[in-house]
């Protein structure tokens, strides 16, 4: 019995000391940091299989730069918008110790645009945005990047070598960019992330909206800290907040769902924040929606809307085009002769674009192609597919920019109507189908049109006026539903709170009494040919509120397809499918 007992103690003391885990202290000791030279190699291009990335990749033959000015500024171009840096640095004893006691080291590399993909010593470590054919919107905001110590090369050299796509062909290093690391402390070593309960972000039917936080703690010891989220509307009105006080031990996740049950239909905002000391350590913010064709942006045209919008167009005949035609040999090739078309708009404006003329004989279906607010040129579609293409200029903009007489386009004659900016330049949408149904090479009864951004309401313009247009394929739509818009998003109201600035007559009461003959909302109503939109969920540029104002008015044939990672863009299969739309629609056979 006595030989039991002990046995039976043995385990249980045996149980207890297993139990009693020795708890891990935190490291406190003092972050150590260190600065590098401005001085990066640099080669233009995408580096498609290359070894770029690789240490043992010699790359002196590239140029050097400084990350202190802008590419553009030390006369450096990039090759269709992409680049790389490369910098090889040696690390201190001391930061190299530091790293060692701290499991890992932050990468600190300045401003960067718009999207990268940073690798150290060869191996990935960070990414920002999604490169080309899957943008996802634009970012400058500070990159840093959590490298863990087993990643470096004590005792010798250490690449980093930084791959980086811009479309405006400005980055990468934005001005004043300096390279840092330190070692990587508590708050580093928590990362956050968060899952959305449906695929797309936006949740149809009876499901609640639901998201599970899942905050990972990297560091060996325990910590504690409050998790916060809030929900408010797309314009900033609160719905929902939830606190607590947390504790994660280390190297686990803690995991945690939240939902909210009968939302209005509409768009929402999350902020999810972990604060340790009253600090935020991590933070996400991202937008949702719920049942966004029940969003309810009532048309609010005025008696004379359909009048105005006819006599434009009358006015618009009346007006001799005279198109004329300069080849563009640079730009022909594969299938396609490219021109420079001039041609004559409303009030006898001078107004530009590329057309791709098929060498094939024959009748095409044609693409017209509106472009997005401010953007630079482009030649249209250079690899043939069996349709023509159109690129059109509006007034003011792009291959018109340099005579432009229309100061900032969104605020020009914002007095009075008939001089209103987009009067004029919703009816060069039209002269543009006026061109392309001109041409005997094109099957005017196939004509489709589609666009991004401005070119995306351009697109709900054309498809309202014109019946000629017989698919539309509009993205992230402008100009849609301003009340609401200047609620919601810092940019285009910023332009009008300047120009109401400088205006002190003015009124916010005529001022949208004028949009309203503007707006793609009240257009759309007339809408008959089929219909696919892309939205960015994240989009905070032309909102995904604005953009179902305008579609939820079209009574014809439509779809849409929601990206919930893209800012101010779509991703690569919205643009397949719209393809494959326009196709199925103009009942085309691959050729």
């Amino acid at each position: 019995m006595k030989r039991i007992t002990n046995y039976f103690l043995l385990i249980v003391t045996a149980g207890l000391i297993l139990s009693c885990k020795t708890k891990i202290a935190e490291d406190t000791s003092p972050q150590i940091t260190e600065s590098y030279s401005d001085s990066w190699r640099f080669h233009a291009g995408e580096g498609t299989d290359s070894a770029w990335f690789d240490t043992k990749f010699d790359d002196k033959n590239w140029q050097e730069v400084t990350s202190q000015k802008l590419l553009k500024d030390q006369n450096i171009s990039l090759d269709n918008g992409f680049g790389w840096y490369r910098k090889t640095i040696q690390l201190s004893d001391s930061l190299q110790e530091g790293i060692k006691n701290k499991g890992g080291l932050v990468l600190h590399l300045g401003r960067l645009a718009a999207c990268d993909e940073v690798y150290f010593n060869g191996q990935p470590v960070g990414k920002t945005g999604e490169f080309p054919q899957n943008y996802m919107g634009y970012f400058d905001n500070e990159r840093n990047y959590l490298i863990t110590s087993d990643k470096v090369n004590y005792g010798g050299d250490n690449l980093i070598a930084i791959k980086f796509h811009d479309g405006w062909n400005v980055g990468g290093f934005l001005e004043g960019a300096k390279l840092s690391i330190s070692t990587a402390e508590t708050n580093d070593k928590i990362l956050l992330d968060v899952a959305v309960a449906d695929s797309d972000y936006i949740f149809l039917g009876e499901n609640p909206i639901q998201i599970t936080t899942n905050i990972e703690n990297k560091n060996n010891w325990d910590i504690d800290g409050k998790l916060i989220v809030t929900l408010t509307t797309d314009d900033y009105q609160p719905v929902k907040s939830d606190s607590l006080n947390i504790s994660i031990e280390g190297l686990k996740t803690y995991s945690k769902s939240f939902e909210l049950a009968n939302p209005q239909p509409g768009f929402y905002r999350y902020t999810v924040q972990l604060k340790r000391n009253n600090e935020i350590v991590t933070e996400k913010k991202f937008n949702v929606g719920y049942e966004p064709e029940k969003i309810q942006s009532p048309i609010d045209a005025k008696v004379d809307f359909k009048e105005f919008w006819d006599n434009n167009l009358k006015e618009l005949a009346k007006v001799a085009p005279n198109y004329k035609l300069t080849l563009k040999p640079e730009y022909s090739q594969h299938g396609y002769d490219m021109y420079l078309v001039e041609m004559y708009s409303f009030g006898n404006e001078l107004i530009r674009g590329y057309y791709a003329k098929p060498q094939k004989e024959g009748k095409h279906p044609v693409i017209v192609e509106y472009m997005g607010y401010g953007s630079s040129p482009y030649p249209a579609n250079q690899w043939w597919d069996g349709f023509a293409y159109f690129v059109l200029s509006v007034r003011g903009q792009a291959l018109n920019q340099p005579t432009n007489r229309f100061g900032k386009w969104i605020t020009y004659g914002l007095d009075n109507k008939d001089d209103y900016y987009y009067r004029g330049a919703f009816m060069d949408v039209v002269r543009a189908l006026d061109f392309v149904s001109s041409r005997p090479e094109i099957d005017s009864d196939k004509i489709a049109v589609r666009g991004g951004s401005q070119g995306g309401a351009l697109s709900f313009v054309a498809a309202s006026l014109d019946k000629r247009v017989k698919v539309a394929a509009p993205n992230i739509p402008f100009l849609s539903n301003y009340p609401d818009y200047f609620k919601i998003a810092p940019w285009p109201k910023s332009d009008f709170d300047e120009y109401m600035k400088d205006h002190p007559e003015a009124k916010w009461e005529d001022v949208y009494n004028l949009l309203s003959y503007f707006d793609i909302k009240n257009l759309s109503q007339w809408i008959e040919c089929p219909l696919i939109m892309g939205i960015g969920v994240q989009d905070n540029v032309c909102p995904p509120h604005i953009n179902f104002a305008a579609y939820n008015q079209v009574k014809s044939k439509k779809r849409w397809m929601a990206f919930p990672h893209h800012a101010h863009s779509v991703g690569k299969e919205y643009n397949d499918a719209a393809m494959a739309y326009i196709k199925e629609t103009l009942n085309f056979k691959d050729q």
